[in-house]
């Protein structure tokens, strides 16, 4: 795949920290440019907030002009819910959607904006489709919109916490077995985010809200949380509602996440087999051993950023390997994207600008075809008006030969009349055969173009005249018959068109191998001495782009 690497920013609100990581990512590789952690003063309110984002962003010296921001949200504004419908087409999904969104969420449809994520989940049933739909109060991504326009940047896509670990997870987290289902539990101070997953299925997402903050305000800062020794809590400061209160918090902890397995499982689904545990709260000193030994199941550590390729030169004053573990939801805004849930404003927007690409393009496939049989039908005329003009010449140079053929001047004549026919019938059979290669041509662009392009132009054009003059003059020859002469000119065929790719930077390769597609084609490349691209400009529509491109093709 072939582009420019796709530069995203990832901005994450959470644990009292605005972080904030940039990365050049593509399908094959992540790559950490840059990442910051700023507290928020909670006292300046919601000013402290812009000002913890304004502080990391002015530390990754981002372009405000180049780079969006891409956010995530979380809380009880956010709904996420698992529907069940007969196999059907995305646009089907949208409309019948229209009318379910407001029974799923129990929201008015203008006080909401939603996305959804839909797979065919053949465990359930090969005629049922799975629709993930994802809901956020309006006023709530409203709000997350103010506070990154309040930095004077623009906001990219937007979804939810959850979605973002699941992201970072398929794109940084272990190789597992197809069939394994497992859970993904991102514990945070005030939030715990769970995903279960039986391979690329999604099975449940679901936020907790466990009050991880209260225990770490409450401890003493030179005292270490051990899970594995909790009762070294009493008697701290004299009293033992710290140690109390720590274990009020994990029995409400595993409690909730053995409640969403029970869940999961209760619905006919496969058994949760082993949990994979990451957030600011997993670092502390064997919570995963705790874990585990309440709920019986396989807890992993997994690093966020074990896939993600950096200079750790960059990174050493940043403690990046201790931080790593409170990095996940980050990451999973910042990396190569897995999932197409946006909960952005302009989201319909970008939706209908989408549908009327399609339907352009359905167009342009009209177009091509229309002009193939106006060149047929072209090619129809001139083949028979020159094949008339021939038989009118014949038919007066045998006249002329009738009346001249004792007379030395009628001989010069019958010669020069037996030369016009000669270039008439040259002229003639060039340009029999140049329509009938034409015809060729516009077939083998056609199946040499791939489905992300499309074109827009396509014409000849003279190298030393106007286009809009005749590519033939008419002369008169001593016996008064009309007859056509070529100029001395160049000749060039025009190809002009567009290419889409939802990864932006494998525009221009695509646009290549087409180029490279009719220069090996010795049908198509024979007639002509050149083959090249002369022209490409990048075009940016709503939060997508396309490419525009000019060739030429130089007939020899």
């Amino acid at each position: 795949m072939f582009q420019k690497n796709n530069d995203s920013i990832g901005l994450e609100i959470g644990d009292g920290l605005v972080k904030a990581m940039h990365m050049r990512c593509s399908a094959k590789e992540n790559r950490l440019l840059g990442y910051e952690i700023v507290p928020v003063n909670f006292r300046e309110g919601r000013q402290g907030i812009v000002n913890a984002m304004n502080e990391v962003l002015t530390r990754l010296a981002l372009n405000k002009k180049k780079h969006k921001v891409n956010i995530s949200v979380s809380g009880e504004s956010v709904m996420v819910r698992d529907i069940h419908w007969p196999q059907m087409a995305d646009e089907e999904i949208r409309k019948a959607l229209k009318f379910e969104v407001e029974r799923q969420v129990h929201y008015k449809t203008d006080e909401i904006v939603f996305d959804y994520y839909s797979v065919l989940d053949k465990t359930i049933a090969e005629t049922k489709t799975r629709v993930i739909l994802v809901a956020a109060k309006k006023d709530l991504i409203e709000n997350y919109v103010s506070l990154i326009d309040s930095t004077g940047f623009l906001p990219g896509f937007i979804e939810v916490d959850t979605f973002s670990l699941l992201n970072c997870f398929y794109v940084n987290g272990p190789k597992l077995a197809a069939e394994k289902t497992i859970a993904i539990i991102n514990i945070g101070m005030e939030v715990t985010n769970i995903d279960i997953i039986r391979g690329r299925i999604v099975g449940l997402t679901k936020d907790a809200f466990v009050a991880w903050s209260n225990l770490i305000d409450a401890l003493p800062e030179d005292v270490e949380l051990d899970f594995s020794d909790v009762t070294s809590l009493k008697g701290v400061m004299g009293t033992d509602d710290i140690y109390e209160l720590s274990l009020f918090i994990m029995n409400a902890l595993s409690n909730q996440i053995r409640r969403t397995i029970e869940f999961y499982e209760s619905q006919g689904r496969d058994t949760v087999e082993e949990i994979y545990l990451s957030g600011k709260v997993a670092m502390y000193k064997n919570l995963d051993k705790y874990l585990q030994n309440i709920l019986g199941l396989q807890v992993t550590i997994w690093d966020p950023l074990a896939n993600v390729q950096y200079d750790p030169k960059l990174f050493a004053d940043k403690k990046i390997k201790e931080q790593a573990l409170m990095l996940a939801v980050c990451t999973g805004l910042a990396c190569f994207r897995s999932f197409n849930i946006n909960l952005a404003s302009n989201k319909k927007e970008v939706k209908k600008s989408k549908l009327m690409k399609f339907v352009n393009q359905n167009k342009i496939l009209f177009y091509l075809v229309s002009i193939a049989i106006i060149c047929l039908i072209g090619v129809w005329v001139i083949l028979s008006s020159q094949l008339k003009i021939k038989e009118v010449n014949k038919q007066k140079l045998l006249d002329q030969n009738q009346k001249l053929e004792g007379i030395l001047q009628d001989i010069e004549n019958l010669k020069q009349a037996r030369f016009t026919l000669q270039q008439h019938m040259q002229i003639a059979k060039a340009l029999l055969s140049r329509r009938i290669i034409w015809g060729k041509k516009f077939h083998q662009i056609s199946t040499s173009l791939p489905e992300e392009m499309w074109l827009t132009d396509l014409y000849l054009k003279d190298a030393s005249v106007s286009p809009a003059k005749s590519q033939f003059e008419v002369i008169t020859d001593i016996g008064g018959a009309d007859s056509f002469r070529p100029k001395d000119t160049v000749q060039i065929l025009i190809i002009k068109g567009t290419a889409f790719s939802k990864a932006s930077d494998n525009m221009l390769k695509i646009i290549n191998d087409f180029i490279n597609a009719l220069k090996y084609n010795q049908e198509f490349a024979k007639d002509f001495s050149t083959i090249e691209l002369k022209r490409s400009q990048r075009v940016d529509i709503g939060d997508r782009a396309i490419m525009k491109f000019s060739m030429e093709c130089v007939l020899k």
